[in-house]
């Protein structure tokens, strides 16, 4: 069968359920279920009008379905920008977070709506302006702190959200996470196994829930090595190049100066190396550096460092996966997954005298 579009003075209308109806010979109510990818329709049914969908470029009208839904068929995320001076990795991860998500949209009713804030504060307002004015149907928000306003709020409304990250107490709520007390745990065993003693931990600042996460992980290891702790070794800071580069200034120095690094991301590891050559120190035969990347950097750097990798990324189809289930209905409980990174290692990490 041929199907025509009728002509408007804009040009050919865009193809519609009628249209794909008439083409496919299936009911009207038959092709919007297997679009919605309803159970009632049998998956050779539904694989038959998609391929049909597809050679006529039929897309699902957003605000049609938002009129006879009442939903806004709107994903919203809160996108964090830093406001701290000369953040030069400002952005850098979200964009791959934004990818991932994206991917997980595609071929849903849903369409991305991207909210600039600059805080956990700036967020809750941000969240509360999106829940009362109906602007999406769901969320998705990252940095989270230790008690987060955020998800107190929207757990309070029974709003639909996912967050990047998890407070202390991880229940009632949908999250995508990392294992950030056994990413520090297992950089710091590695490290006191090649004799290190003196090990220090560029860490967020302790507001945030993932850095109380990296503190006790880092306590964990030296704890079981029956080793006297590090905590005046640990930083906090902005996770800039700069804070990186002025705590290896301040803590590689000094009588009992730190011979082992365990770094939070990509740009305190940049400038912790920066640190040590301007203090006249290697990470290849004086100190050893272990890295968090999740943008696939560490290798370039010099030297080459052993890092715990996982790709942000797959976190944000992770976060959009969940985010369409969670806005389907799903209890937030199902929605949890914490992943482990992989362990690169790129050098034996040894103390120099050892």
């Amino acid at each position: 069968m041929t199907v025509r579009f009728s002509a408007t003075d804009n040009g050919p209308r865009r193809p519609t359920v009628k249209t794909l109806a008439e083409l496919t010979g299936y009911s009207i109510a038959t092709v919007s279920k297997a679009l919605r990818d309803s159970p009632a329709v049998t998956s050779e049914t539904k694989a038959r009008i998609r391929a049909a969908a597809e050679e006529i470029a039929y897309a699902a009208n957003p605000r049609a379905a938002s009129l006879r839904t009442g939903k806004t068929m709107q994903a919203a995320v809160l996108v964090p920008v830093s406001v701290a001076a000369g953040s030069e990795w400002n952005g850098v991860e979200y964009a791959e977070i934004l990818s991932g998500i994206a991917q997980s949209l595609e071929g849903s009713p849903y369409q991305l709506s991207v909210h600039i804030v600059r805080d956990a504060e700036d967020g809750r307002t941000t969240a509360e302006r999106i829940v009362t004015q109906g602007l999406a149907d769901g969320m998705i928000f990252s940095g989270i702190l230790v008690r987060d306003p955020r998800i107190d709020f929207l757990t309070g409304r029974d709003f639909p959200f996912v967050s990047l990250g998890r407070t202390a107490q991880s229940r009632g709520y949908a999250y995508v996470d990392i294992d950030s007390g056994w990413v520090a745990a297992e950089a710091t065993r590695r490290l006191i196994a090649g004799g290190h003693r003196r090990i220090a931990l560029i860490n967020p600042e302790g507001r945030y829930a993932y850095a109380q996460e990296r503190i006790e992980g880092f306590r964990a290891a030296f704890a079981e090595a029956g080793l006297p702790g590090c905590d005046d070794l640990i930083a906090e800071g902005d996770l800039t190049a700069r804070f990186g580069r002025d705590s290896a200034l301040r803590l590689a120095a000094g009588d009992a100066p730190a011979t082992g690094f365990v770094c939070v991301n990509e740009p305190t590891t940049l400038g912790v190396l920066a640190g040590l050559r301007d203090l006249g120190l290697s990470a290849e035969t004086d100190v050893s550096v272990i890295a968090y990347d999740d943008l696939n950097v560490s290798g370039y750097f010099s030297p080459p460092l052993t890092t715990h990798f996982q790709p942000v990324e797959e976190l944000g189809r992770a976060l959009g996966a969940f985010l369409i289930r969670r806005m389907a209905g799903e209890p937030p409980e199902a929605l949890v997954k914490v992943f482990r990174p992989r362990l690169i290692a790129r050098r034996p990490d040894r103390l120099a005298a050892a």
